[in-house]
């Protein structure tokens, strides 16, 4: 990670000094130098300590010292400096293709443009045209250049990214020079939003099927296309890599495009110990290519137990792997249920049998209906009459089914209120099968009160899943605050489970969290709070990012069989009943 921090540091310092018209070749010296240092497959503090710094090509005796700055300090004093009286927006847009160092320069010396946000009301109101040189064909391209630069720099939720990298794999498979295509990328890794796309192909003719490729109806501009890659931007703004691979070192390329950085880094260190270099071509000792061809070969070659891609992030993995401690993680085959769900009752789209038709289709073992609770008025929520309503409507359907799955239980999603009270009586929780506890409102309680009113519902032996606890809408709506361990605590005590909601805009606990729920040996509900029967198919989102949190099956309730399961979901009632 060092050498791409002082990488990052060089490039940025290239970038100031051009802005300030400084002397070209210092720009050039530090630009030459962040590439030098991204292409370094050794480590920086050690090439430091064995006086090997300015045997990297464009480190001198200046720049090696600027390092070893970097490395006592975390600190570089005299780039500080440069970039000081520079706004770190403008050098963000350097980045933006048609705006080099030099226009920025200008525009920021005539109209005070700091920042993306200065640039567009430059543009929106005219006043650029008035700068000489700065015609149509320039103000264009400068408008091109921004919204590629977005297209760039946003992120898409994963619910978005995956089914049109999905199909894109369908597309290209259907080229005929395409012998096999890949997900790559953070994408692979299913983290909880993406940037760009990147796929990865073999091919029997490259330059052919990349042709073909950015001729999809998909594809609405092509930024580069050559005879290994193309770059393009799809429907939505989204930037698409596809990069073609030599069967050779497919596995490598597979690997090394996968990720993540750090994990890639940590295996470099590794291959360099045992005298091996690793890149996205093979596995080399000296020139000789040692493997590359599978993913699983060039793990193996570099002395560490092939992984699952949501792993890949160097939190530990490596070392588990290693030492034989990979956790056997959740799959989706391993679910028996879904138990937080909507019906048209409250803000669902489908009826009571249609969603049970649904998760019948994906062989599920038992279901919870869980319409909402009356506050939640703008779902629809249930008053005790419309509650009653649903009651008869779902033994009816049980009847008509007998004894074909699923198990069809009686759920409620009740709100947990402001006070910390749930939003029925305990007399009515009492009658539902499964009831899930959620927070709807009042999202901007201090951390304490936040907490009190969890662990409040936590408490109530009629619940049996903290339902969203962050209640995040991913770019929409923050996470609410509270103590995330004393949570964790309760309810491990209380035998409440946690949930991991699959909804792609929430996907609530994170990955981190849900980890430290099961450490702390809290058990989890992976559940897709589907509001119609298409949504029942989210599941595999709340699968993956139970996955990145090293989740395993024995501490997800809804993969345990029905005994078991029936067995936790009445221990709760049980103690209620002691202590009375």
């Amino acid at each position: 990670m060092i050498n791409e921090e002082i990488a990052d540091i060089f490039e940025k310092m290239s970038r100031v000094l051009a802005f300030k018209g400084a002397n070209r070749f210092r720009a050039l010296a530090y630009e030459r130098a962040a590439r030098s240092l991204r292409d370094l497959e050794e480590d920086l503090p050690e090439m430091a300590r064995e006086g090997k710094l300015e045997d990297i090509p464009g480190i001198g005796k200046d720049l090696a010292g600027k390092i070893q700055e970097y490395i006592k300090t975390k600190r570089i004093r005299q780039c500080d400096q440069e970039r000081r009286d520079v706004p770190e927006g403008l050098i963000a847009l350097m980045d933006i293709p048609g705006l080099g160092p030099k226009t920025l320069s200008l525009l920021h010396e005539k109209y005070q443009i700091r920042d993306l946000d200065d640039l567009r009301r430059a543009l929106d109101t005219g006043k650029l045209e008035k700068l000489r040189g700065f015609g149509k064909k320039k103000i264009d391209n400068i408008q091109r250049g921004i919204n590629l630069w977005l297209a760039r720099h946003q992120r898409m939720p994963l619910g978005i990214a995956l089914p049109l990298a999905e199909k894109l794999l369908d597309d290209l498979n259907g080229i005929k020079q395409v012998e096999r295509a890949d997900i790559a990328g953070s994408l692979r890794r299913r983290r909880e939003t993406i940037g760009d796309i990147d796929l990865l192909v073999i091919s029997t003719d490259s330059p052919r099927a990349l042709r073909e490729f950015t001729k999809l109806p998909s594809v609405k501009q092509v930024i580069g296309l050559g005879d290994t890659r193309a770059t393009v931007i799809i429907e939505g703004g989204i930037q698409v890599d596809v990069r073609s691979v030599a069967r050779e070192s497919y596995g490598a390329a597979l690997q090394y495009f996968t990720g993540s950085k750090q994990h890639n880094i940590h295996l470099r260190t590794l291959a360099q110990k045992k005298g091996l270099k690793l890149n996205e071509y093979g596995v080399f000792r000296g020139e000789k290519r040692l493997g590359g061809a599978r993913e699983d070969e060039v793990y193996r070659l570099v002395g560490v137990p092939v992984m699952p891609p949501e792993l890949r992030e160097d939190h530990g993995e490596i070392e588990a792997a290693m030492e034989g401690r990979l956790p056997k993680l959740v799959d989706l085959p391993d679910l028996r249920g879904d138990l937080h769900m909507h019906t048209n009752y409250s803000d669902g789209r489908a009826t009571i049998a249609e969603m049970v038709e649904g998760a019948a289709a994906l062989g599920y073992d038992y279901i919870a209906l869980t319409d909402h609770s009356p506050s939640a008025r703008i779902a629809n929520g249930l008053d005790r009459k419309r509650l009653e309503a649903k009651i008869e409507e779902l033994e009816r359907v049980r009847k008509q089914r007998g004894e074909r799955r699923p198990r069809i239980l009686l759920g409620v999603e009740v709100d947990i209120l402001a006070d910390g009270r749930l939003d029925y009586p305990d007399e009515i929780i009492a009658r539902c099968d499964v009831v899930v506890a959620a927070v709807h409102s009042s999202f901007r309680q201090s951390r304490d009160r936040m907490t009190k009113r969890l662990l409040d519902a936590i408490a109530n032996p009629y619940v049996h899943i903290l339902a969203h606890p962050l209640t995040r809408l991913m770019g929409s709506r923050d996470a609410v605050e509270f103590d995330f361990e004393r949570i964790v605590e309760a309810a491990v005590e209380a035998g409440v489970a946690l949930e991991v909601n699959a909804q792609p805009l929430r996907l609530d606990l994170t990955d981190a969290m849900a980890r430290a729920a099961q450490e702390a040996g809290a058990v989890l509900a992976i559940n897709t709070d589907a509001h119609s029967v298409a949504q029942l198919e989210l599941i595999r989102y709340g699968v993956s990012q139970a996955r990145r949190g090293w989740i395993e099956a024995r501490s997800v309730v809804n993969s345990w069989p029905w005994t078991k399961f029936s067995r936790w979901l009445g221990q709760r009632r049980k103690r209620k009943s002691k202590a009375a």
